[in-house]
């Protein structure tokens, strides 16, 4: 049994950038770094990494995927998922609770879909607890799951799933109090319910509207700030810690920081689709782009940029909603399902863009390492490259590049926006705990190693 692994000559990144060096696990931990070769071992229980030539970066870690597991494995499953994710170099993901079936929204179903993810998985993952208009209520109930969940989440508008109905403004205030109780973060898919009904009910009578240009108009930005700013109030009365998911505007996010800067404890987490793609792009091709908040004019997408470069984003999620093909492939876009697959892509597509735009990657890296792992509690854990922590790394070559066509595709459900793009980079080996579980040229380990993570006391 292997018990010790050097990774060595690789660019290391670390808190202060990258530096040269050879990392030294022990028993799944990074034990230490140093910046010579290591002595030449003949112990059977020591194996050798030559990482020359490439970046050692931490394990990604993606807070918002939706893999359906109990329920709805024929959309994805935790199988599929964690090894697509794992091929594009995640070692860590938090399981949202909706579409799976039955929701995550009561102690039972959380007690039963751990039980059922035990061996499943090929990296780690947390859950996500759900708070609705039905469960809202119940205190007793959301105490005792609160115990085994990573964080809450809401949503202020209709999800699409029968089981997990939205919180009323009213019953938002009571998520708030609740939350800031157990001293757990409440995540919201911020988008103002009243004002959507109302504009897709007029956009659906105009048949001489593209119904792809009608959806758009449903669901504008003014929604998403409308419902942003009432959460913020609500989060300031009740100092409740708040994590708005998937922002899809560089002005919503200029709100949230403002919030930030009287004291609010909020973050903000954006998505690769709304980086890379525009609302020309979803006009021109359909459904396999529709979700929402929907994508965006170009200079949102710029702007979103800008606040990254200003270092006012805090995470970065793949939002991977899978589902089947003939659930995209519908005769009306109101009908399509809206979410977008890409958990394997999020990250060679993040950082290929980056150096497109020369951003320094040490600026985008912690987006989907370090600022995640604090942000939910596990930053003694994971989501750096440090001595004491979790040897979830990442081997990226930048002379390489990887082509996203349809075969190498691993999720179940084989199609993505991303398909037939061309990433200037690859990830050569994906390591969870000191084990080599994905290499670029044998592939997926089929050990499954994954581990259920405990949230924080």
């Amino acid at each position: 049994m292997i018990t010790e692994l050097w990774v060595k000559n690789g660019y290391v990144f670390t808190d202060n950038g990258f530096r040269y060096a050879s990392i030294r696990i022990r028993d799944g931990k990074i034990d230490s770094l140093c910046e010579c070769e290591p002595e030449p071992m003949t112990e059977n229980n020591v194996q050798l990494i030559d990482a020359s030539g490439c970046l050692v970066v931490p394990g990604f870690m993606d807070a918002h995927v939706h893999f359906n597991d109990p329920g709805r494995t024929d959309w994805e499953g935790i199988e599929t998922g964690s090894r697509a994710a794992a091929i594009g170099g995640t070692t860590t993901i938090f399981d949202m609770p909706l579409n799976c079936s039955p929701s995550v929204t009561t102690v039972k179903n959380l007690h039963n879909k751990i039980k059922y993810l035990t061996s499943k998985s090929f990296i780690d993952y947390a859950l996500w607890g759900g708070m609705t208009g039905n469960s809202v209520s119940c205190n007793d109930e959301l105490s005792q799951m609160s115990e085994g969940i990573i964080a809450w989440k809401a949503f202020m508008s209709e999800s699409g799933i029968e089981d997990f109905p939205f919180v009323t403004p009213g019953q938002l205030n009571l998520a708030m109090k609740i939350a800031a109780d157990q001293n757990k973060i409440l995540a919201l898919h911020a988008e103002w319910e009243e004002e959507i009904k109302n504009l897709t009910t007029l956009y659906k009578k105009q048949n001489d509207l593209n119904e792809r240009k009608a959806f758009l108009a449903s669901r504008p930005i003014s929604a998403e700030e409308k419902a942003v700013r009432y959460a913020l109030e609500a989060a300031a009365k009740y100092g409740t810690s708040v994590h708005f998911v998937h922002i899809s505007s560089a002005r919503v996010v200029e709100l949230i920081q403002q919030a930030k800067n009287t004291g609010i404890n909020v973050t903000v987490e954006t998505c690769p689709h709304y980086l890379l793609f525009d609302e020309e792009d979803f006009l021109n091709t359909g459904a396999i782009l529709k979700c929402a908040p929907p994508l965006r004019p170009r200079e949102e997408v710029e702007g979103l940029w800008e606040c990254i470069k200003n270092g006012w984003i805090d995470t970065i999620g793949s939002d991977h909603s899978p589902c089947l093909y003939s659930m995209k492939n519908k005769d009306s876009i109101w009908e399509a399902w809206g979410g977008i697959q890409g958990v394997q892509f999020t990250w060679l597509a993040l950082l290929d863009e980056a150096l497109k735009r020369k951003i320094p990657l040490k600026e985008i890296l912690p987006l989907g390492t370090a600022n995640v792992a604090d942000r939910f509690g596990i930053g003694g854990r994971k989501g750096r490259i440090q001595p004491g922590l979790d040897a979830d790394l990442v081997l990226l070559s930048l002379d390489e590049i990887t082509i996203a066509d349809q075969q190498s595709i691993a999720f179940r459900n084989q199609f993505s926006p991303y398909e037939d793009r061309k990433f200037l980079l690859k990830v050569k080996k994906t390591i969870l705990r000191g084990k080599i579980i994905y290499d670029d040229q044998t592939g997926v380990i089929q050990e499954k190693f994954g581990q259920y993570i405990q949230p924080r006391k």
